[in-house]
């Protein structure tokens, strides 16, 4: 009988929990369209008639960073930067509930060392958003703010603006300023060693 009890109001959180996830999607999809474009622009590159960098100018916000669009960039960086941030982000809505419910368990439960749990999206959200992650509210507004990119942009456009927002070291950000910064090439010519050197400076930027 007791278990039974406990089975019923089970299913019956369950169920509340289900109704209020699919408000909570069909607000955020009701949500007006957030910009993907940094507020502080992109930078402006002059090349001679050979495709070589002559200057690049800063962004407004003192930033070096190059709106690079997602077929500018060479498949290899694609693979790579999938690969060592997010290898489940063509399937998941925009948070990853494993790795969360992992990484919660790992700082809360055991009081280990934390572990990251952030989605390329949940990224573009705090990147975009200028959002402080840190705290559970922080972290909360972050997976919301995922969610609302998911049911307003592609995989694709997500990834782009991931590609175009992310950190690669002082003041240079995004992968189209990072090839020519760092390689003196454009991020479509980007080989697989230079692509995986790329891939990992987001996550450690100096």
């Amino acid at each position: 009988m007791i278990r039974r009890r406990v089975a019923r109001l089970g299913v019956a959180a369950l169920g509340v929990i289900a109704v209020a996830v699919l408000a909570g999607v069909a607000l955020l999809a009701a949500s007006p369209r957030p910009s993907l474009a940094p507020p502080g622009g992109y930078s402006t590159a002059v090349l001679d008639r050979h495709g070589a960098l002559l200057r690049l100018h800063l962004a407004r916000d003192q930033r070096y960073r190059l709106h690079t669009s997602l077929d500018q960039v060479a498949p290899a960086a694609v693979r790579a930067t999938l690969l060592y941030e997010d290898r489940h982000f063509a399937h998941h809505p925009g948070v990853n509930p494993v790795a969360l419910v992992r990484a919660a368990w790992q700082t809360y439960g055991k009081g280990d060392r934390p572990i990251g749990a952030s989605t390329i999206t949940m990224q573009v959200a705090r990147l975009r958003f200028g959002l402080a992650t840190r705290s559970v509210r922080g972290k909360l507004t972050q997976i919301a703010r995922a969610l609302q990119l998911e049911c307003h942009y592609s995989k694709d456009e997500i990834l782009q603006a991931y590609l175009n927002l992310a950190p690669y070291g002082g003041n240079v950000e995004g992968i189209g300023a990072a090839a020519r910064v760092y390689f003196d090439k454009a991020a479509d010519e980007l080989s697989l060693g230079e692509a995986l050197a790329l891939a990992v400076v987001p996550q450690n930027p100096v």
